[in-house]
């Protein structure tokens, strides 16, 4: 049998895989400017090899957006704990963390948007930052891996929504490893659309998929509830 808090961590880290299939398909729509971006150097490639390159680069790039920025507010957020009372903060932060996946989850299903305001700011951001992207190299593996890191710092309700969820588990190692698995759930259907088109994307996310997805969220954020709960009563 598991330590709970080995299964709390397997429960967090495959929430945060499914966090990233069902915000996937509402990041390429959000950042459409990106997608078209990635598009356009996969058409521009040389061979399907080339092509491929290009957009494991560009996943290489925003996985390490996404790690790195786990880490820094796992780091942050770990000093604080830190500073408290330790054990009852846990069980606060572990409640608090369950009711981040039961937000997303509800977003998921019910296209509940607690942080547009968030991915407004990302869409006007993206203005700003769609020069620099187009400077990059078109076909080259640097400018991919750039536009990659470029993608992954760009506001985002789900990217912060997961975000705060890492701050919350208390540790930078922690924060890091949410954040990647929450990149890797994303990486189907954004690999996808960085190699065909955002079409292919959409279809290997269809509704059916993304529901599943939001269901499993709510149940993951119970879990992480309840479980602390029950362990310290028992």
């Amino acid at each position: 049998m598991l330590h709970p808090a080995l299964a709390c961590d397997a429960v967090s880290l495959s929430a945060a895989f499914v966090a990233g299939m069902a915000g996937s398909i509402h990041c390429l729509a959000m950042c459409g400017g990106l997608s078209g971006a990635l598009g356009l150097r996969a058409r521009r490639a040389s061979t399907a090899k080339r092509a491929f390159l290009l957009a494991a680069s560009y996943q290489a790039g925003r996985l390490t957006s996404y790690t790195l920025a786990g880490a820094i507010v796992g780091a942050f957020s770990g000093l604080l704990l830190g500073m408290l009372d330790f054990d009852r903060m846990t069980l606060v932060a572990r409640a608090l963390a369950g009711l981040v996946l039961i937000s997303v989850g509800v977003g998921a299903l019910f296209h509940w948007r607690p942080l547009a305001v968030v991915e407004r700011m990302g869409g006007r951001l993206w203005r700003h930052v769609a020069p620099l992207a187009r400077s990059l190299p078109a076909t080259s593996i640097t400018g991919s891996l750039l536009l990659g890191m470029l993608w992954g710092w760009l506001p985002c309700g789900f990217i912060y929504s997961m975000l705060i969820f890492a701050a919350l588990k208390g540790g930078a190692l922690q924060g890091a490893a949410l954040m990647l698995c929450f990149g890797l759930g994303t990486a189907p259907a954004v690999f996808g659309a960085s190699v065909v088109s955002a079409q292919m994307g959409r279809v290997a996310m269809a509704r059916g998929l993304n529901v599943a997805a939001g269901w499993l969220l709510l149940l993951f954020g119970a879990v992480t509830i309840l479980g602390p709960w029950n362990h310290v009563h028992h």
